[in-house]
């Protein structure tokens, strides 16, 4: 009897024992984020369009696989953001590389003093003696006097390329590559300096910077793909830009010249916002017109030739998510890193950092590019689109959480 009691118990335990390893594995065999819905999520972005959007883009993708997400009202700055996560009262903060860069050493010069960071345009030892980049200045479109195109000539140029150094760590950049390269170099400094209440998730190819972008038909003509073959051909191109670009360094005509060596025919200085105009042939004027009479043998036969197309530049100075860039612009690569990158990246706090969370965060960064978000902004400020419509559009077609 006694044997027989204790061998009912030790199969009672068995059974449940079985029966929590069943739920395990069943747990196991589900989506990493089974357990998000126990998790709530909170993020803050900056009052601007891009952030707005980005923070949607990363909150709803947060929700459909399962979080709670809570939203704060927008905040001022950078430092207000991160100061929302170090302070607890938010748990996820969408940002740039080179922008949160910048901001940890001028905050903590200490913690950075050890991290030897060498940006692809300058040498710049983060700590005792330290040379931050540039602020990044946003460049609008531009509209240009009037001007004649010049015939597209491909002049003899010889182009000497001064090979800045870089860590012996990281990959040497490829043209094309140049940019990727450098995000990922800001991406490691960034997670020596971070402090361990905070961690950062992938970092996306999208980015906030500056550009020259240069005619589509006169890219396509003269195979010009980056700036290495613009500086080649430049005195037979003229670039359109705002007043400080003509004089600015290192993103103006001095710092162009002095990193590729090459010269443009000609500056077009425009007003903010109409860069985009200056390198687009206007739109057909319907009572602008060449009329040529051809003799028949019966009657005067009159054919209607619309005129020529105009532009007043071949390239413009932009920044990379300026809405006011033509469709058919082709943005030059910098291939050799005169421009600091500015990657979108997400920054969180260590115990928002989940296996799920950080999964679907990255998912969406790998996806993001810069012509998307450009894309974007342009629906909500030109089109009037709901942000959380053009958010929900994009991860339905980047097919995230499943539409």
């Amino acid at each position: 009897m006694t044997y027989s009691s204790l061998g009912r118990r030790l199969g009672a335990c068995a059974a449940i024992l079985s029966t929590l390893a069943l739920a395990a594995c069943k747990s196991d065999s589900s989506s990493p984020t089974a357990s998000a819905p126990s998790q709530t999520v909170t993020v803050v972005g900056v009052d601007t369009t891009e952030s707005r959007v980005v923070t949607e883009i990363y909150a709803q993708a947060l929700e459909k696989a399962g979080f709670r997400v809570a939203r704060r009202n927008a905040v001022a700055d950078l430092a207000a953001g991160y100061g929302a996560l170090t302070g607890g009262a938010a748990d996820l903060f969408v940002t740039h590389t080179d922008d949160l860069l910048t901001y940890l050493v001028q905050a903590n010069p200490q913690a950075a003093a050890s991290t030897s960071t060498t940006d692809l345009n300058t040498t710049t030892t983060v700590g005792e003696t330290t040379t931050l980049p540039a602020t990044t200045t946003t460049l609008g479109p531009t509209t240009t006097p009037a001007g004649t195109p010049t015939t597209v000539g491909v002049p003899e140029v010889t182009t000497t390329t001064n090979a800045e150094s870089t860590p012996t760590t990281s990959p040497v950049p490829q043209v094309g590559q140049a940019a990727a390269v450098s995000i990922n170099l800001q991406t490691n400094q960034i997670g020596e300096v971070l402090p361990q209440t905070l961690q950062i998730g992938a970092a996306s190819n999208a980015e906030n910077k500056n550009v020259i972008a240069c005619n589509g038909v006169v890219s396509a003509a003269m195979s010009l793909v980056n700036l290495t073959q613009v500086a080649r051909f430049g005195e037979s191109l003229r670039i359109a830009g705002t007043a400080d670009f003509e004089t600015g360094k290192p993103f103006g005509l001095p710092g162009f010249e002095e990193k590729y060596g090459g010269t443009f025919k000609q500056f077009v200085p425009v007003e903010a916002g109409k860069v985009g105009d200056a390198i687009s042939p206007p739109a057909p004027d319907p009572s602008v017109s060449t009329t040529t009479t051809v003799p028949t043998s019966d009657a005067v036969t009159t054919t209607t030739v619309a005129a020529p197309p105009d532009i007043d530049a071949e390239c413009g100075a932009f920044n990379s998510l300026d809405v006011t860039i033509p469709d058919d612009a082709v943005v030059m690569d910098d291939d050799q890193n005169w421009i600091t990158t500015n990657g979108v990246i997400p920054l969180l706090t260590a115990k928002a950092y989940s296996p799920g969370a950080s999964q679907i965060i990255d998912q969406v960064s790998q996806t993001l590019h810069t012509t998307d978000l450009r894309t974007m902004i342009k629906q909500v400020d030109v089109d009037k689109v709901d942000v959380n419509v053009v958010a929900s559009n994009f991860l339905s077609q980047a097919g995230i959480g499943g539409g």
